[in-house]
Protein backbone atom coordinates (compact mmCIF):
# COMPACT_ATOMS: atom_id res chain seq x y z
CA UNK A 1 0.00 0.00 0.00
CA UNK A 2 1.32 3.43 -0.94
CA UNK A 3 2.13 6.00 1.73
CA UNK A 4 -0.49 8.34 0.28
CA UNK A 5 -3.11 5.66 0.88
CA UNK A 6 -1.98 5.25 4.48
CA UNK A 7 -2.06 8.98 5.11
CA UNK A 8 -5.57 9.10 3.68
CA UNK A 9 -6.76 7.02 6.63
CA UNK A 10 -6.44 10.00 8.95
CA UNK A 11 -8.45 12.24 6.62
CA UNK A 12 -11.09 9.55 6.26
CA UNK A 13 -11.71 9.35 10.00
CA UNK A 14 -11.36 13.03 10.84
CA UNK A 15 -15.08 13.42 10.17
CA UNK A 16 -16.02 10.56 12.49
CA UNK A 17 -16.35 10.92 16.24
CA UNK A 18 -15.27 8.16 18.61
CA UNK A 19 -13.27 4.99 18.11
CA UNK A 20 -14.50 1.42 18.21
CA UNK A 21 -12.71 -1.94 18.24
CA UNK A 22 -14.57 -2.89 15.05
CA UNK A 23 -13.32 0.18 13.20
CA UNK A 24 -9.75 -0.48 14.31
CA UNK A 25 -9.87 -4.11 13.24
CA UNK A 26 -11.06 -3.06 9.78
CA UNK A 27 -7.89 -1.01 9.35
CA UNK A 28 -5.48 -3.35 11.15
CA UNK A 29 -3.46 -4.28 8.05
CA UNK A 30 -2.80 -0.71 6.80
CA UNK A 31 -2.15 0.41 10.38
CA UNK A 32 0.60 -2.24 10.68
CA UNK A 33 2.18 -0.84 7.51
CA UNK A 34 1.87 2.70 8.81
CA UNK A 35 3.50 1.88 12.14
CA UNK A 36 6.34 0.00 10.40
CA UNK A 37 6.90 3.05 8.21
CA UNK A 38 6.97 5.43 11.18
CA UNK A 39 9.52 3.25 12.96
CA UNK A 40 11.92 4.08 10.13
CA UNK A 41 10.79 7.71 9.76
CA UNK A 42 10.14 8.98 13.31
CA UNK A 43 10.23 12.61 12.19
CA UNK A 44 7.27 11.99 9.88
CA UNK A 45 5.44 10.34 12.78
CA UNK A 46 5.78 13.60 14.71
CA UNK A 47 4.53 15.56 11.69
CA UNK A 48 1.60 13.17 11.41
CA UNK A 49 0.64 13.28 15.08
CA UNK A 50 1.28 16.88 16.10
CA UNK A 51 -1.83 18.28 14.42
CA UNK A 52 -2.29 20.96 11.79
CA UNK A 53 -2.36 23.85 14.26
CA UNK A 54 0.94 22.92 15.95
CA UNK A 55 3.77 25.13 14.67
CA UNK A 56 6.61 22.81 15.76
CA UNK A 57 9.02 22.09 12.89
CA UNK A 58 12.24 20.12 12.49
CA UNK A 59 15.39 21.42 10.88
CA UNK A 60 16.79 19.24 8.12
CA UNK A 61 19.74 18.00 10.22
CA UNK A 62 17.35 17.02 13.00
CA UNK A 63 15.39 14.80 10.63
CA UNK A 64 18.62 13.13 9.50
CA UNK A 65 19.65 12.54 13.11
CA UNK A 66 16.29 11.00 14.08
CA UNK A 67 16.25 8.64 11.11
CA UNK A 68 19.85 7.50 11.62
CA UNK A 69 19.30 6.76 15.29
CA UNK A 70 16.04 4.93 14.60
CA UNK A 71 17.57 2.61 11.99
CA UNK A 72 20.88 1.52 13.53
CA UNK A 73 21.67 -0.69 16.48
CA UNK A 74 24.55 1.41 17.80
CA UNK A 75 24.97 5.15 17.29
CA UNK A 76 27.78 7.29 18.69
CA UNK A 77 27.56 11.00 18.03
CA UNK A 78 29.61 14.08 18.94
CA UNK A 79 28.07 17.48 18.30
CA UNK A 80 28.67 21.08 19.45
CA UNK A 81 26.54 23.00 21.90
CA UNK A 82 23.08 24.09 20.76
CA UNK A 83 22.76 21.10 18.41
CA UNK A 84 19.79 19.94 20.54
CA UNK A 85 21.49 16.62 21.36
CA UNK A 86 19.59 15.87 24.55
CA UNK A 87 16.31 17.14 23.13
CA UNK A 88 16.48 14.87 20.08
CA UNK A 89 17.82 11.89 22.02
CA UNK A 90 15.05 11.95 24.61
CA UNK A 91 12.54 12.49 21.79
CA UNK A 92 13.82 9.29 20.15
CA UNK A 93 13.32 7.41 23.40
CA UNK A 94 9.76 8.68 23.75
CA UNK A 95 8.88 7.87 20.14
CA UNK A 96 10.36 4.41 20.51
CA UNK A 97 8.31 3.89 23.66
CA UNK A 98 5.17 4.78 21.70
CA UNK A 99 5.94 2.79 18.55
CA UNK A 100 7.26 -0.34 20.32
CA UNK A 101 4.70 -1.28 22.99
CA UNK A 102 6.11 -2.92 26.10
CA UNK A 103 9.73 -1.86 25.60
CA UNK A 104 11.93 -0.89 28.56
CA UNK A 105 14.28 2.03 27.87
CA UNK A 106 16.87 3.81 30.00
CA UNK A 107 18.92 6.98 30.33
CA UNK A 108 22.32 6.99 32.01
CA UNK A 109 25.16 9.44 32.48
CA UNK A 110 27.98 10.20 34.93
CA UNK A 111 25.58 10.50 37.87
CA UNK A 112 22.04 9.32 38.52
CA UNK A 113 20.87 12.77 39.66
CA UNK A 114 22.25 14.34 36.48
CA UNK A 115 20.51 11.75 34.31
CA UNK A 116 17.23 12.36 36.14
CA UNK A 117 17.54 16.12 35.72
CA UNK A 118 18.20 15.87 31.98
CA UNK A 119 15.40 13.37 31.39
CA UNK A 120 12.86 15.29 33.46
CA UNK A 121 13.55 18.66 31.81
CA UNK A 122 13.50 17.29 28.26
CA UNK A 123 10.37 15.18 28.72
CA UNK A 124 8.51 18.16 30.16
CA UNK A 125 9.70 20.36 27.29
CA UNK A 126 8.65 17.79 24.69
CA UNK A 127 5.24 17.29 26.28
CA UNK A 128 4.59 21.02 26.00
CA UNK A 129 5.76 21.24 22.40
CA UNK A 130 4.10 17.99 21.32
CA UNK A 131 0.99 17.35 23.47
CA UNK A 132 0.32 13.97 21.86
CA UNK A 133 3.38 12.63 23.72
CA UNK A 134 1.94 13.74 27.06
CA UNK A 135 -1.27 11.84 26.30
CA UNK A 136 0.75 8.63 25.80
CA UNK A 137 2.14 8.69 29.36
CA UNK A 138 0.22 7.21 32.27
CA UNK A 139 0.04 9.99 34.87
CA UNK A 140 -2.12 8.08 37.34
CA UNK A 141 -0.99 7.71 40.95
CA UNK A 142 1.48 4.88 41.39
CA UNK A 143 2.56 4.90 37.74
CA UNK A 144 4.88 7.64 36.47
CA UNK A 145 7.13 9.04 39.21
CA UNK A 146 9.47 12.02 39.32
CA UNK A 147 11.99 12.72 42.07
CA UNK A 148 15.29 14.57 42.38
CA UNK A 149 17.47 11.54 41.70
CA UNK A 150 15.09 9.22 39.87
CA UNK A 151 12.38 9.40 37.21
CA UNK A 152 10.29 6.67 35.64
CA UNK A 153 7.77 7.31 32.86
CA UNK A 154 5.18 4.59 32.31
CA UNK A 155 3.39 4.69 28.98
CA UNK A 156 -0.18 3.57 28.42
CA UNK A 157 1.01 0.81 26.07
CA UNK A 158 3.23 -0.74 28.75
CA UNK A 159 6.54 0.87 27.70
CA UNK A 160 8.82 2.43 30.29
CA UNK A 161 11.64 4.99 30.40
CA UNK A 162 13.73 5.15 33.57
CA UNK A 163 17.20 5.91 34.90
CA UNK A 164 19.94 3.28 34.97
CA UNK A 165 22.88 3.92 37.26
CA UNK A 166 26.29 3.04 35.83
CA UNK A 167 27.15 0.99 38.93
CA UNK A 168 27.56 -2.61 40.01
CA UNK A 169 24.05 -2.51 41.50
CA UNK A 170 22.64 -2.29 37.96
CA UNK A 171 23.99 -5.70 36.92
CA UNK A 172 21.23 -8.07 35.89
CA UNK A 173 18.73 -5.31 35.10
CA UNK A 174 17.56 -5.81 31.53
CA UNK A 175 16.61 -3.11 29.03
CA UNK A 176 15.73 -3.07 25.32
CA UNK A 177 17.35 0.25 24.38
CA UNK A 178 18.96 3.23 25.99
CA UNK A 179 20.70 6.57 25.86
CA UNK A 180 24.13 7.35 27.29
CA UNK A 181 24.15 11.10 27.80
CA UNK A 182 27.60 12.70 28.19
CA UNK A 183 29.07 9.20 28.07
CA UNK A 184 32.62 10.53 28.43
CA UNK A 185 31.73 11.13 32.09
CA UNK A 186 30.64 7.54 32.70
CA UNK A 187 33.11 5.21 34.38
CA UNK A 188 34.64 3.27 31.49
CA UNK A 189 34.69 -0.08 33.28
CA UNK A 190 30.99 0.24 34.13
CA UNK A 191 30.31 1.42 30.59
CA UNK A 192 31.95 -1.59 28.94
CA UNK A 193 30.91 -4.27 31.42
CA UNK A 194 27.47 -3.15 32.61
CA UNK A 195 25.86 -0.65 30.22
CA UNK A 196 26.91 -1.56 26.67
CA UNK A 197 26.27 -5.36 26.88
CA UNK A 198 22.74 -4.80 28.19
CA UNK A 199 20.42 -3.52 25.42
CA UNK A 200 19.71 -4.49 21.83
CA UNK A 201 19.96 -0.88 20.72
CA UNK A 202 22.13 1.85 22.26
CA UNK A 203 22.73 5.54 21.67
CA UNK A 204 25.80 7.33 22.97
CA UNK A 205 26.30 11.08 22.88
CA UNK A 206 29.29 13.20 23.85
CA UNK A 207 29.06 16.99 24.10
Amino acid sequence: MALTDLMALSEKYEQKIGMSEERLREQLSPLRDLISFFREYPDLFVDFMKGKKNTFKFYYYQRVFLREVARHRYVYATFPRAFSKSFLSVLVLMLRAVLFPGCHLFVTTGGKEQASSITLSKVEELCKLLPFLEHEINWERGQTRKTKDDVCYIFKNGSKIDILAAKESSRGQRRHSGLMEECILIDQTALNEIIIPRPRRLWGLVA
